[in-house]
């Protein structure tokens, strides 16, 4: 059953921090284009269906359990290319809104994955019986439960951001566990970034960002590590050949890089230890 209402205003009801402005509940989506957005943050959930969300030159699938999340003033268009699509959605405002959503890190609009759909649809049923009461203190208890449902998509989308940064974490370590095992051969950034599915330019700027140093220094490092076992137990092998087995063909090069790590050349390092 369709379920829609728009709330009463007052200058009382406008000083909370969240405020209901419309909810709509089992609302078969129609074709919807607003070059200009609405003056209120919206979400819509899919309930029943799928449609297309396009914002910002791009197109994004909705699917059953997604929200699309609208800022003020912010341009869309969407509609269904299911058979029917059923939504809920509601209109809402309040200056502890934007704050939440910017503390949290949630800064445009977009499409967000709920972790319990059910839960945020019980809240909205909620929203409809609150109404349904005709109460002069509704836009009180319309407060309290609109910001439930804000944490249930806030919590989701930390949920999200946990799970792609332990995807991050796994690309990193994928590579950093590479580079321990090829340390002796020739390795190029391009094969790295293709064996993480990145770029080259974004797989060096993660691996900076979760280690503090650079995927080149940790090459230099690794092979070093080796370079300085080698150099102490085997000290009948020539340089030369501990340079070879240490990734680095020029042994001239080798012995500047070790002496600007080191602070001295290789024979002086297996001379003191």
């Amino acid at each position: 059953m369709n379920k829609v209402f728009f709330t009463k205003y007052t200058e009382q009801n406008l000083k909370l921090p969240f405020v209901l402005y419309s909810l709509g509940l089992n609302h078969r989506q129609e074709y919807i284009n607003r070059p200009s957005g609405l003056p209120f943050f919206q979400w819509i959930q899919a309930i029943k269906g799928s449609g297309v969300l396009e914002i910002d030159t791009k197109q994004y699938v909705v699917e059953e359990g997604s929200g699309m999340l609208f800022f003020p003033n912010v341009g869309h268009k969407y509609y269904g290319v299911s058979k029917e699509w059923i939504v809920h959605f509601m209109c809402f405002t309040g200056y502890g809104t934007k704050d939440l959503f910017e503390n949290i890190g949630i800064k445009q609009s977009g499409i967000y994955k709920l972790t319990d759909m059910e839960k945020v649809e019980q809240y909205m049923e909620e929203l409809f019986f609150i109404y349904s009461l005709d109460s002069r203190m509704e836009m009180y208890d319309f407060s309290r439960v609109l910001y439930e449902i804000l944490l249930e998509i806030v919590k989701s989308t930390s949920l999200l951001n946990e799970k792609s940064l332990l995807n991050q974490n796994k690309k990193v370590h994928l590579v950093m566990d590479y580079i321990n095992e090829h340390f002796k051969e020739p390795i190029m950034l391009a094969e790295l970034a293709k064996m993480a599915g990145l770029s080259k330019e974004y797989l060096c700027q993660l691996f900076k960002k979760m280690n503090g140093f650079s995927i080149f220094d940790y090459i230099t490092d690794v092979r070093l590590a080796h370079a300085k076992i080698l150099l102490i137990n085997d000290r009948n092998e020539k340089i030369k050949n501990i340079s070879r087995l240490c990734g680095y063909e020029d042994v001239s090069y080798f012995g500047m890089v070790f002496k600007k790590k080191e602070g001295m050349t290789p024979a002086k390092f297996r001379e003191l230890h």
